[in-house]
């Protein structure tokens, strides 16, 4: 699934995806290069095309809220529970504001995460060292 169609799915549009990234023409041409039909040009279309894809659906699938409703039930509820520690922890490391209460996965930490991903691949910022713990 690519990370486009996930992040217009959770409700972002593509001018807030691509505002918030470092380095947009990255992350467009990197989706170039996977040489995929057009991207969803909204939320229900990206909903459709998350659902056909992790359910190996073919043909015509029309969105209907039943299909955004098991979506969020699969992904965005208790399942991306972050927990206190887990929020501040993610704050801090992808340099977020997100209040300390909200504990589940949000869509601009994914889009964080993405954005701090390709600084990395500019060389900006640095890996964590997963041995050391």
């Amino acid at each position: 699934v690519s990370i486009l169609v996930l992040l217009l799915a959770m409700g972002l549009t593509i001018k807030q995806i691509l505002d918030s990234i470092c380095s947009p023409k990255f992350f467009l041409d990197s989706l170039k290069r996977k040489k995929r039909r057009e991207y969803p040009h909204s939320t229900e279309d990206a909903i459709v095309e998350l659902y056909r894809q992790l359910y190996c659906i073919g043909g015509d699938l029309i969105f209907s809220e039943s299909i955004r409703k098991e979506l969020q039930k699969k992904f965005f509820q208790q399942r991306c529970e972050l927990g206190k520690i887990g929020r501040l922890n993610l704050n801090k490391k992808l340099n977020l504001n997100v209040p300390e209460n909200e504990c589940f996965l949000l869509p601009q930490d994914i889009l964080a995460a993405i954005d701090y991903l390709i600084k990395i691949k500019f060389g900006i910022g640095t890996l964590d060292d997963i041995d050391h713990l």
